[in-house]
């Protein structure tokens, strides 16, 4: 595949995933996997470029002090060992399996995306219990966003949403937190394999979702809905299901 298209993909993936909390490696791992890369060499560029993405947003986010770092804090301190659990787990499974995983979670935030703007209910809970929960779904999140290659804000959006957040400080702390998850999935994958990563490729497209998630996450202030664009990624998302699926075949 082109540099030039994957810079442009890249560019508008980060720009519209940074405004709904995520980093955007639900399209980067299978978007470098089709390039005719391993999948335990796409996962940790995919990391990479969602740090990167959320890196970029969560400067603006941490400015305009929409970062929620009480819960953000016990959230990132158990998905960090998640994650780099998550990067061991990768080698001791079948690559078929972390595909099939792929497109479980792929069709998970879908589903997410086309029927539910926002969470329908909270749970009452006070800040122990709070970060209680957070600790514990940090560490899960964490191993199964660096096992397939994903920053984690599929599953810690609806967290944050359930805890009773605020849907602008949900997706501004769910970049926060994605940001260290991808950091450590990507070092974890790193530093266990012999991976060759495209150097290239990452540079040109780091830049672009770099650029890409600073608008985006300046859009967030407008009065810019996100919500027929998150409607139209979680079609493409069916879409790279039904292709991930295919290939299985």
């Amino acid at each position: 595949m082109e540099l030039f298209i994957i810079m442009i993909i890249a560019f508008f993936v980060s720009l519209v995933f940074s405004m709904i909390g995520l980093g955007g490696a639900l399209i980067y791992t299978p978007l470098f996997y089709w390039t005719g890369l391993p999948l335990l060499v796409a996962i940790p560029m995919a990391l990479l470029l969602n740090a990167i993405t959320t890196i970029s947003a969560s400067t603006t986010y941490l400015k305009q002090k929409l970062v929620e770092t009480g819960i953000a804090y016990p959230v990132i301190a158990t998905a960090i060992p998640g994650a780099l659990a998550g990067s061991y787990l990768a080698r001791r499974v079948d690559a078929d399996f972390l595909i099939l995983l792929l497109s479980v979670i792929l069709v998970l935030a879908s589903i997410r995306m086309l029927f539910f703007s926002s969470i329908g209910y909270t749970v009452s809970m006070d800040e122990k219990g709070k970060t209680a929960l957070g600790v514990v779904m940090g560490f899960l999140i964490g191993i199964a966003s660096a096992m397939v290659g994903l920053g984690g804000g599929t599953f810690i959006v609806p967290l944050l949403l359930v805890m009773g957040y605020e849907t602008k400080r949900t997706m501004a702390t769910s970049s926060f937190i994605i940001t260290y998850i991808a950091l450590a999935g990507f070092v974890g994958h790193l530093s266990l394999g012999q991976q060759e990563l495209d150097i290239t490729m990452l540079l040109f497209a780091g830049a672009a979702a770099f650029a890409g998630a600073q608008i985006g996450s300046r859009l967030i202030f407008n009065r810019t809905s996100s919500r027929t664009i998150e409607r139209i990624f979680a079609i493409v998302l069916l879409l790279i299901v039904i292709k991930l699926l295919y290939g299985l075949i």
